[in-house]
């Protein structure tokens, strides 16, 4: 008897332990989405206000979120007289140089003992000291280039959904309060993801520089190399925790950017619907006047937005893309230094794959919508009977919503569309192919 009890207690305890996190989670599903205090907003608030404090301190944007003019830049350019500027620019070039001659003179050991050569003799060094090289350059031309575009002005699209820190409210954002609420979602789960990379990614880096210390066997017969490379690698730590840093914020800015013009899309569609449902016929004429203007303008904001912003969606997709299958290649195929970095350099490029193909998933619903807006508002003009002002507001908003300026811009020629997902898998996998039939044999 107790043989067919003890059983089922432990099946009833489980079963209750389930339905109890079940419960749970949907608690704070319900809660993120549905609720309606004022806890919640100010919880946003202060977690919007420390990611983008963590932003200006690592320097990714000086302004953070208040992008309303051109910094003024003095006659030291558009550094100005920016400390951490100086600090970051002298250390990153005095870095760049000293890989530079660590390249050129693989074989020479006083250089290597001067210059703090971590990998002195190591497995596949000369591949390693370029591909590093390589890296180091994309970043600092990717921070560079953030801090130019700034001190020009034309990162103040950035600052668009600056409302978000008023409140989540169907009157602050303009949309209804379903769209409020998931905004705000998307917003804490970016938020909380891009904050917490930021404080724990000086801490990696800096531990990513201490396995070659203790790895390399030549550490132990040359004390000084062993003593130069640990100076060495404080300035080059520092440099790559700011330049990984800045990449993190910087895309923090504009997911939660395009997340915000995506919300406002998808509310308009549900105007559309309820002016599709409503009966009543005397006021639809002024509804559907309403929406015209508000859609053509949060359609040129959109556009205003990526067409700013386009050169560095395609720097974003292109090159960082390319270091993934660099990354895969390096430690897929080549099986470079060791296992550890080998399989590091596999997970790093699959996750920078899946990064950019999830955004491309996520946005590439824009011209989609669009084009439900479009089928919404035909069937807004044969249903109801518009005068001759409204009529002529929903062809001009129809041709503008079918025309070729919408979408999201990479570069001048690349729209994200539904099949840029597909190219883009099959364009990494030849590149890949590509990678190991021609440059393979040759690190081998």
């Amino acid at each position: 008897m107790a043989r067919l009890i003890m059983p089922n207690a432990v099946a009833c305890y489980y079963r209750y332990r389930k339905n109890l996190l079940l419960e749970y989670l949907r608690n704070i599903f319900s809660f993120f989405i549905f609720s309606h205090s004022n806890d919640l907003d100010s919880y946003v608030f202060q977690l919007i206000r420390r990611t983008e404090r963590l932003t200006i301190i690592y320097q990714v944007l000086r302004h953070g979120l208040s992008q309303s003019k051109p910094v003024t830049a003095k006659s030291f350019g558009y550094r100005k007289l920016n400390r951490w500027d100086w600090i970051i620019g002298i250390t990153s070039l005095i870095n760049w140089c000293r890989g530079l001659m660590l390249i050129c003179n693989n074989n020479s050991e006083s250089v290597a003992i001067y210059l703090g050569d971590a990998i002195f003799r190591a497995k596949d060094h000369q591949p390693l000291l370029i591909w590093l090289l390589v890296i180091y350059s994309i970043l600092i031309i990717f921070r560079e280039w953030i801090l130019i575009l700034e001190s020009k002005g034309n990162l103040e699209v950035l600052s668009v959904w600056n409302l978000c820190l008023n409140g989540f409210t169907p009157a602050n954002l303009k949309m209804d309060n379903i769209n409020c609420k998931k905004l705000r979602t998307a917003i804490i789960i970016v938020s909380i993801f891009a904050y917490y990379m930021m404080l724990v990614f000086p801490l990696f880096i800096s531990m990513l520089f201490i396995v070659p210390l203790i790895t390399n066997p030549w550490m132990y017969k040359i004390p000084k190399l062993f003593f130069t490379s640990f100076i060495w690698s404080f300035p080059c730590s520092f440099n790559i925790s700011f330049f990984l840093i800045g990449m993190i914020g910087f895309s923090w800015y504009l997911i939660c950017l395009l997340s915000f013009h995506l919300y406002q899309l998808k509310n308009l569609l549900n105007m559309a619907d309820l002016l599709n449902r409503s009966t009543a016929t005397i006021s639809v004429d002024r509804q559907v006047t309403l929406l015209c203007l508000l859609a053509i303008r949060r359609l040129n904001s959109f556009e205003f937005a990526v067409k700013k912003l386009r050169y560095v969606f395609f720097y974003i997709v292109i090159v960082f893309a390319f270091s993934a299958d660099v990354y895969v290649f390096l430690g897929g195929i080549i099986r470079i230094y060791n296992d550890i970095l080998a399989n590091s350099l596999v997970i790093i490029g699959v996750l920078m794959l899946s990064v950019i193909g999830a955004f491309a998933i996520a946005f590439e619903s824009f011209i989609s919508k669009l084009d439900k807006l479009t089928i919404k508002l035909h069937q807004l003009s044969c249903k109801n009977k518009l005068s001759l002002q409204t009529a002529s507001k929903v062809l001009e908003l129809m041709d503008r919503a079918t025309g070729p300026y919408n979408g999201l811009k990479i570069g001048d020629f690349v729209t994200l569309e539904k099949s840029f997902f597909i190219l883009f898998i099959l364009e990494n996998i030849s590149l890949l192919m590509l990678f190991t039939v021609n440059i393979g044999p040759l690190i081998k």
